[in-house]
């Protein structure tokens, strides 16, 4: 249901806002004008390719993509739509085709429509709409790719819009990826506009304000050891790649990695030189050694994420990858790829990597398998494991004599090779399980490998004979982050000892000749991570996390960092409750408490730890996305594990201190929105479970949970706009009581759709509701959509992943910023806070006036009085001056001086006195303040002692001086004020005849003037 005030009344509404003088009714505007519902065309120049080219590759008024190859596009006469000529498309890699750029408004919605004809096609095809300040770079896209399409005949395919804040222009952008290939035929592009209805906020926020990285750690997924030096490529928004002198720790080279954020495969290939690939591109890298340079392999033909590498001895290098579970094989001499295809039909993870001079091993997950290829034949084999059709993935292989080690997760799995009989089993519950990686057997026993133990952090061995495990004595404690990599290596004496590189950059060599460890810490830089989690607090900081992990607090007060720290691991949600912070992680979704106001200390997260790991919420749930509380409890949600639906609700009693989970609320669905008012909370699911498994049940769904009695329903969410909800959630208590919502999913069309709404909480019925950014998809398939209120009602979100405000009373909409926005949040003054890559970004609300005010604004010689600053926002907030940076102005400072905004009176006289303050990128001036400094002899005798003890004046005339002020003041009290000014006449004489500094003469004839004015008045 939409709604929407009639014209009359929308114009009443902004007539009262202008006549209003408080700052509550400063947002009672409505919408904008009225929209209409015709188009009007726009030219898109040869949108029709109905111009001659000048040659068989000119493409007239469009220009490829320099990112892409320069074929596969060309005009055509083959196929048309209409006329004489078509854009026909044959490609065999990526390549895309740009428009010239077309005038836009911001704000209007953008409709794109064009002619498609299919011969042949794997993938599907798309067609952006890439978005231009007036500077001509692209600040926005908006990418369609088409499916469902028909072949051999024509089919219009359409793009809707609307164009984000800051943006002048767009191009049309043609563009078939590389896992689209495409044989056919463009024709009839076109571009139409219209006006569209927006909510007009009474004031425009300033200019995004970049508060810098957020997230900060030094932390790898891929390393590897060489001869003498470490490598290791950081996480970061980009990764960056390092080598370094293993003794010294002292960075030898490093190399940022655009269009990376984590590396996870890396290797020393046999000739000696190190390859590595991340999450992204599907670039294998090579650092050249002797050359310390850095360069591109290429792009291995599989996939774009890569999850390991190994190397083997004659000169291959192979890999594996999701989403379609391959595996690669790159030949260094030959300068070779070769895609050795999906080695588990079904699976998305080729997630584990094992290599031998006979056979590669692969890892399959999120359902459990084990491949094994003949490198010679390329024969493959299904290796028959305990954990085969399970949901897990198999993360690493090794085969080491007779013994064939499958990791998954930090449980490890050793096989007989010849008869796959199980020899030994550690489960990652164990006291002594291992951390993920073990050693190659020891050059001083061939049966004996070492691990981590992953509870301890100690140093323990693996006997390949009796397959019996033993912590190394005397104790070899680690440091406490897992290995990355660990190999045999040579130290400086020749010896042969385990050098581990672990997860935070920590290096350790252990000796077992002589049983000792040494620990070292090489160079890197602390990075910014992707910001994962951001929530403000009950204290008014900004909590964030960050992706990889990491925790980082921002006080909005002070505008300053207070905490950068690496752990804990990833926190996907954060809430609070009592003071407290609830950091929910990722992996087995694990809740930390956080007292803000003691000490960061976390080695673990242990009892006494801060952040302290409080309750582990296991049962196969993984992400808590969504946290509230109400009335001492804290209510979290979570997302299902790795190949696994169902998530579930946990609750935690802070005055019974008891921790309760309930899976399933929903029946194989995930929380992803939680909101809580008199006694119950309220629900929203997501269909998807973990990666790796296929939602079950069709539409997202809603509950009721009653916190006394613990009865709960689920219902259907049934909204104009949605016939198919996928998400249901943030939810959250309006001003108005009524439960509010967003949701996406699809319309009776198919189309991608998202639903603001909200809903009476104890009827269920829809009171009002908006379709916004329709065709935009989703995004994350389980980060809510955040939802805010402002202290004068107005509702700030991330529907469609945009910075909106929606004025809940007419439910009119402005998208805020044209960048992607995932995680946002507004401080008690307004201004919004919101997460770009390892960024924090503030949109302010502009200052609108600043005042100046004192008690009195008579204060006496020598006394101190606070003068009162009050800065107005254009919300009718008032700032915290704490974070201001503040010129205090006083038009004579022999008069009065001014500092912290402490007035302090010198010596007689008026001045005025006005501040300049500066905040969230501007500047105000303050009105301007007259203040008079009152002089008494009493002060003025106070003066001339002080200056007495600075040696400006002489002893023998400090006694004359100060004698006269005395009898002045006493026959001023007797009443003879004659006597009293000869006094006064006296105290200039002497003053004069003396040879005193002449500037001081004049203060203090100033100052015994003004007493002799109030003798005399």
């Amino acid at each position: 249901m939409k709604f929407k005030f009639p014209k009359t009344l929308s114009i009443l509404l902004s007539m009262l806002l202008i006549f209003s003088l408080f700052p509550p009714t400063l947002f009672s505007l409505t919408s904008s004008a009225e929209t209409t519902d015709e188009w009007q065309e726009l030219t898109v120049e040869n949108g029709n390719f109905e111009a001659p080219p000048s040659s068989d590759t000119d493409l007239p008024s469009w220009d490829f993509w320099s990112g892409g190859f320069k074929e596969g596009m060309a005009i055509s006469e083959e196929v048309v739509y209409e006329g004489n000529q078509s854009l026909a498309v044959d490609n065999g890699g990526v390549v895309g085709l740009f428009s010239q750029e077309i005038p836009v408004t911001e704000g209007n919605h953008y409709q794109l429509s064009a002619q498609l004809y299919v011969e042949e096609l794997e993938g599907n095809p798309g067609i952006w709409l890439r978005w231009l300040n007036d500077s001509g770079e692209i600040i926005h896209n908006n990418a369609e790719y088409f499916e469902d399409l028909t072949y051999e005949e024509w089919q219009e395919v359409v793009i809707e819009a609307d164009a984000p804040p800051g943006v002048t222009g767009v191009k049309i952008f043609i563009y078939q990826s590389s896992t689209s290939v495409m044989k056919g035929y463009y024709d009839n592009v076109k571009l139409f506009e219209k006006p569209n209805s927006q909510f007009e906020l009474p004031f425009q926020y300033g200019e995004p304000i970049n508060m810098g990285p957020a997230a900060l750690a030094a932390k790898t997924q891929g390393a590897a050891i060489g001869e003498g030096e470490l490598y290791y490529a950081t996480n970061g928004s980009p990764a960056t790649f390092y080598a370094a002198d293993s003794e010294t720790g002292e960075v030898i080279f490093s190399e940022s990695l655009p269009g990376s954020d984590v590396v996870w495969g890396m290797t020393i290939g046999s000739d000696g030189n190190v390859y590595f690939a991340g999450t992204y591109n599907g670039i294998l890298y090579r650092y050249v050694v002797d050359e310390q340079r850095l360069e591109q392999v290429g792009k291995n033909p599989s996939d774009n994420w890569v999850w390991q590498l190994e190397s083997t001895n004659d000169g291959k290098i192979y890999g594996v990858t999701y989403p379609n579970a391959k595996t690669f094989e790159y030949d260094i001499v030959a300068d070779e790829f070769t895609d050795l295809g999906t080695f588990y039909e079904g699976q998305l993870y080729a997630r584990g990597l094992g290599v031998t001079d006979e056979n590669i091993y692969v890892g399959i997950g999120t359902t459990a398998h084990l491949i094994k290829m003949n490198r010679n034949s390329g024969e493959r084999t299904e290796i028959d494991l305990p954990i085969t059709g399970s949901s897990t993935s198999v993360s690493n292989i090794w085969e080491y004599g007779n013994n064939l080690f499958i990791a998954y997760g930090t449980s490890l799995l050793t096989i007989d090779v010849t008869t796959g009989e199980v020899l030994n089993e550690m489960n990652w519950e164990d006291e002594h399980t291992f951390d993920g990686l073990i050693s190659s057997p020891s050059p001083y026993d061939e049966n004996i490998i070492y691990f981590i133990s992953k509870q301890s952090t100690q140093l323990w061995t693996y006997d390949m004979e009796t397959h019996e495990t033993a912590p190394v004595e005397p104790t070899i404690q680690l440091p406490a982050t897992p290995a990355k990599a660990i190999e045999w290596v040579k130290n400086d004496e020749g010896e042969d000892v385990l050098a581990i590189l672990h997860h935070q950059i920590e290096y350790s060599e252990y000796n077992p000749q002589t049983n000792t460890l040494e620990i070292s810490y090489p160079e890197v830089d602390m990075q910014g991570l992707n910001i994962q989690s951001l929530e403000i607090g009950e204290d008014n900081n900004i909590y964030m996390g960050g992706y990889q992990g990491s925790f980082g607090v921002y006080d909005t007060s002070n505008e300053e960092y207070i905490l950068n720290e690496r752990d804990p691991h990833q926190i996907e949600g954060i809430g609070f409750l009592n003071g407290n912070v609830y950091l929910g992680t990722y992996g087995g979704a694990q809740i930390y408490k956080y007292d803000p106001e003691t000490p960061f200390d976390y080695s673990g997260g242990g009892n006494g730890n801060n952040p302290e790991m409080v309750y582990d919420i296991g049962d196969d749930q993984s992400r808590p996305f969504t946290l509230t509380s109400g009335e001492d409890k804290l209510f979290v949600g979570t997302i299902s594990d790795y190949g696994r639906l169902g998530g579930s609700l946990t609750i935690y009693d802070s005055v019974t201190d008891d921790w309760t989970s309930t899976r399933n609320i929903i029946e194989n669905q995930s929380i992803i929105g939680l909101a809580y008012q008199d006694g119950m909370l309220y629900g929203g699911s997501t269909i998807s479970g973990g990666l790796g498994i296929e939602p079950s049940e069709e539409k997202a769904k809603m509950f009721a949970y009653d916190t006394s009695t613990e009865d709960y329903h689920v219902f259907d969410l049934e909204v104009e706009g949605l016939e198919k909800p996928e998400m249901i959630g943030e939810l959250s208590i309006g001003p108005d009581s009524n439960l509010w919502g967003v949701a996406w999913g699809f319309d009776e069309t198919g189309t991608d759709n998202t639903v603001i709404f909200a809903m009476d909480p104890v009827t269920k019925e829809i009171v009002k509701s908006t379709e916004i950014y329709s065709g935009v998809h989703r995004g994350s398939q389980w980060r809510p959509f955040f939802m805010r209120w402002d202290d004068h009602g107005l509702l700030y979100t991330t529907a469609g992943r945009k910075l909106t405000v929606i004025d809940p009373e007419t439910m009119a909409s402005k998208q805020l910023v044209g960048d992607t926005v995932n995680l946002m949040d507004l401080d008690n003054e307004g201004n919004i806070y919101y997460a770009s890559g390892a960024d924090l970004y503030k949109l302010p609300v502009p200052l609108d006036e600043a005042r100046v005010s004192i008690d009195d604004t008579s204060i006496m010689q020598g006394k101190t009085s606070d003068l009162n600053l009050e800065v107005t926002l254009a919300n009718g907030n008032t700032i915290d001056v704490s974070g201001a940076t503040i010129e205090w102005i006083p038009s004579d400072s022999e008069i009065a001086t001014i500092e912290d905004g402490l007035i302090t009176g010198k010596n007689a006289g008026s001045i005025e006195v006005h501040a300049a303050i500066f905040y969230n990128g501007e500047e105000i001036i303050t009105n301007l303040l007259t203040i008079t400094v009152e002089i008494t002899t009493s002060s003025l005798t106070d003066q001339i002692n002080a200056l007495k003890d600075t040696g400006k004046i002489k002893h023998s005339l400090t006694k004359k001086l100060t004698n006269h002020l005395r009898q002045a003041e006493h026959h001023y009290k007797k009443g003879d004020t004659a006597q009293a000014i000869k006094h006064l006449e006296n105290f200039r004489k002497h003053l004069n005849k003396s040879d005193t500094e002449e500037s001081i003469k004049v203060l203090l004839i100033d100052n015994v003037n003004a007493i002799e004015e109030t003798f005399t008045n």
